[in-house]
Protein backbone atom coordinates (compact mmCIF):
# COMPACT_ATOMS: atom_id res chain seq x y z
CA UNK A 1 0.00 0.00 0.00
CA UNK A 2 1.14 3.50 -0.76
CA UNK A 3 0.96 5.66 2.37
CA UNK A 4 0.70 9.45 2.26
CA UNK A 5 1.94 11.32 5.32
CA UNK A 6 -0.58 13.97 6.31
CA UNK A 7 0.29 17.57 7.02
CA UNK A 8 0.50 18.80 10.61
CA UNK A 9 -2.94 20.45 10.77
CA UNK A 10 -4.73 17.41 9.34
CA UNK A 11 -2.72 15.09 11.59
CA UNK A 12 -3.77 17.07 14.67
CA UNK A 13 -7.45 16.80 13.63
CA UNK A 14 -7.14 13.03 13.16
CA UNK A 15 -5.34 12.53 16.48
CA UNK A 16 -7.95 14.62 18.29
CA UNK A 17 -10.70 12.54 16.63
CA UNK A 18 -9.31 9.14 17.61
CA UNK A 19 -8.08 9.76 21.15
CA UNK A 20 -10.45 9.35 24.04
CA UNK A 21 -10.32 10.59 27.63
CA UNK A 22 -9.02 7.25 28.96
CA UNK A 23 -6.17 7.07 26.43
CA UNK A 24 -5.42 10.76 25.98
CA UNK A 25 -1.69 10.16 26.45
CA UNK A 26 -1.53 7.39 23.86
CA UNK A 27 -0.99 9.77 20.96
CA UNK A 28 0.29 13.30 21.04
CA UNK A 29 0.72 15.89 18.33
CA UNK A 30 4.48 16.06 18.85
CA UNK A 31 5.36 12.36 18.95
CA UNK A 32 2.86 10.85 16.53
CA UNK A 33 2.52 10.66 12.78
CA UNK A 34 -0.63 10.15 10.71
CA UNK A 35 -0.67 8.53 7.28
CA UNK A 36 -3.47 7.81 4.85
CA UNK A 37 -3.72 5.01 2.31
CA UNK A 38 -6.29 4.84 -0.48
CA UNK A 39 -8.37 1.70 -0.78
CA UNK A 40 -9.63 0.91 -4.30
CA UNK A 41 -12.79 -0.84 -3.07
CA UNK A 42 -14.20 1.94 -0.87
CA UNK A 43 -15.98 5.09 -1.93
CA UNK A 44 -15.16 8.03 0.34
CA UNK A 45 -13.30 5.89 2.93
CA UNK A 46 -9.56 5.57 3.40
CA UNK A 47 -7.25 3.70 5.73
CA UNK A 48 -5.59 5.89 8.36
CA UNK A 49 -2.56 4.82 10.38
CA UNK A 50 -1.61 6.69 13.55
CA UNK A 51 1.88 5.84 14.83
CA UNK A 52 3.31 6.75 18.24
CA UNK A 53 7.10 7.15 18.02
CA UNK A 54 7.56 8.10 21.70
CA UNK A 55 7.62 4.49 22.84
CA UNK A 56 10.04 1.74 21.95
CA UNK A 57 9.02 -0.13 20.04
CA UNK A 58 6.74 2.31 18.29
CA UNK A 59 3.18 1.16 17.66
CA UNK A 60 0.40 1.98 15.22
CA UNK A 61 -3.37 1.86 15.20
CA UNK A 62 -5.34 1.73 11.97
CA UNK A 63 -8.76 3.18 11.25
CA UNK A 64 -11.24 3.25 8.40
CA UNK A 65 -12.53 6.77 7.97
CA UNK A 66 -14.37 9.17 5.74
CA UNK A 67 -12.39 11.97 7.40
CA UNK A 68 -15.08 12.55 10.03
CA UNK A 69 -15.90 9.21 11.64
CA UNK A 70 -13.02 6.89 12.54
CA UNK A 71 -13.60 3.14 12.92
CA UNK A 72 -10.74 1.44 14.78
CA UNK A 73 -9.63 -1.82 13.15
CA UNK A 74 -9.60 -4.00 16.27
CA UNK A 75 -9.09 -7.44 14.70
CA UNK A 76 -12.80 -8.18 14.37
CA UNK A 77 -14.88 -7.65 11.26
CA UNK A 78 -17.23 -5.22 13.05
CA UNK A 79 -15.59 -1.96 11.88
CA UNK A 80 -15.34 -3.26 8.30
CA UNK A 81 -19.00 -4.31 8.32
CA UNK A 82 -20.05 -0.93 9.76
CA UNK A 83 -18.37 0.82 6.84
CA UNK A 84 -19.74 -1.72 4.35
CA UNK A 85 -23.27 -1.22 5.74
CA UNK A 86 -22.95 2.50 5.03
CA UNK A 87 -22.80 1.62 1.33
CA UNK A 88 -19.15 2.58 0.94
CA UNK A 89 -18.07 -0.79 -0.51
CA UNK A 90 -17.73 -0.72 -4.30
CA UNK A 91 -16.50 -4.14 -5.43
CA UNK A 92 -15.65 -5.13 -8.97
CA UNK A 93 -13.57 -7.87 -10.57
CA UNK A 94 -10.42 -5.73 -10.54
CA UNK A 95 -10.53 -4.81 -6.82
CA UNK A 96 -12.16 -7.80 -5.09
CA UNK A 97 -8.76 -9.47 -4.48
CA UNK A 98 -7.48 -6.28 -2.82
CA UNK A 99 -10.57 -6.31 -0.59
CA UNK A 100 -10.02 -9.96 0.30
CA UNK A 101 -6.37 -9.31 1.21
CA UNK A 102 -7.36 -6.24 3.25
CA UNK A 103 -10.09 -8.16 5.07
CA UNK A 104 -7.88 -11.07 6.12
CA UNK A 105 -5.01 -8.71 7.03
CA UNK A 106 -7.28 -6.88 9.48
CA UNK A 107 -9.58 -9.61 10.79
CA UNK A 108 -8.06 -12.33 12.93
CA UNK A 109 -9.31 -15.90 12.89
CA UNK A 110 -9.81 -17.99 16.03
CA UNK A 111 -7.16 -20.48 14.94
CA UNK A 112 -4.58 -18.01 13.59
CA UNK A 113 -4.09 -15.57 10.77
CA UNK A 114 -5.16 -16.24 7.21
CA UNK A 115 -3.09 -14.64 4.47
CA UNK A 116 -4.26 -14.44 0.85
CA UNK A 117 -1.40 -15.45 -1.43
CA UNK A 118 -2.01 -13.71 -4.72
CA UNK A 119 1.72 -13.82 -5.48
CA UNK A 120 3.78 -16.68 -3.98
CA UNK A 121 6.73 -14.30 -3.51
CA UNK A 122 4.59 -12.59 -0.83
CA UNK A 123 4.12 -15.77 1.20
CA UNK A 124 5.29 -15.41 4.82
CA UNK A 125 8.35 -17.35 5.91
CA UNK A 126 9.16 -18.29 2.31
CA UNK A 127 12.88 -17.88 2.99
CA UNK A 128 12.74 -20.42 5.82
CA UNK A 129 11.59 -23.29 3.59
CA UNK A 130 13.97 -25.97 2.43
CA UNK A 131 14.66 -25.98 -1.34
CA UNK A 132 12.18 -28.78 -2.06
CA UNK A 133 9.32 -27.07 -0.19
CA UNK A 134 10.25 -23.73 -1.77
CA UNK A 135 9.99 -25.25 -5.25
CA UNK A 136 6.69 -26.95 -4.34
CA UNK A 137 5.14 -23.60 -3.42
CA UNK A 138 5.87 -22.19 -6.87
CA UNK A 139 5.06 -25.42 -8.73
CA UNK A 140 1.64 -25.73 -7.07
CA UNK A 141 0.61 -22.07 -7.07
CA UNK A 142 -2.24 -21.14 -9.40
CA UNK A 143 -3.42 -17.60 -9.98
CA UNK A 144 -6.71 -16.68 -8.35
CA UNK A 145 -9.85 -17.43 -10.31
CA UNK A 146 -12.64 -14.91 -9.85
CA UNK A 147 -16.22 -15.66 -10.86
CA UNK A 148 -19.08 -13.17 -10.48
CA UNK A 149 -22.70 -14.23 -10.34
CA UNK A 150 -25.79 -12.55 -8.87
CA UNK A 151 -23.77 -9.90 -7.01
CA UNK A 152 -21.49 -12.46 -5.38
CA UNK A 153 -17.85 -13.16 -6.13
CA UNK A 154 -16.52 -16.71 -5.89
CA UNK A 155 -12.75 -16.50 -5.54
CA UNK A 156 -10.64 -19.61 -5.75
CA UNK A 157 -7.23 -18.68 -4.40
CA UNK A 158 -4.26 -19.83 -2.36
CA UNK A 159 -4.37 -19.07 1.37
CA UNK A 160 -1.66 -19.46 3.99
CA UNK A 161 -3.15 -20.65 7.26
CA UNK A 162 -1.86 -22.70 10.17
CA UNK A 163 1.59 -22.98 8.53
CA UNK A 164 0.08 -24.51 5.40
CA UNK A 165 -0.61 -23.34 1.88
CA UNK A 166 -4.15 -24.35 0.88
CA UNK A 167 -6.40 -23.74 -2.10
CA UNK A 168 -9.79 -22.41 -1.01
CA UNK A 169 -12.91 -20.88 -2.43
CA UNK A 170 -14.00 -17.70 -0.69
CA UNK A 171 -17.36 -16.07 -1.30
CA UNK A 172 -17.59 -12.27 -1.13
CA UNK A 173 -21.03 -10.71 -1.35
CA UNK A 174 -21.91 -7.13 -2.27
CA UNK A 175 -21.77 -6.25 1.45
CA UNK A 176 -18.36 -7.84 1.95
Amino acid sequence: MHWQRLDRDTSIKVIDSVKSAENAGLFSHTTSEVQRGRLPFYKDYDLYKVTNFASLPSFSFEYLSDGTFFHYLDGTDDPIQIVNDKGALDLNKSNVMAYLQFYFAHVGADDGDIIVIDNPHDMPLLDSLDPQAYDAVFDNHKPAEIHHENGTYQIETDLYSDSQLVRATVEVGHKG
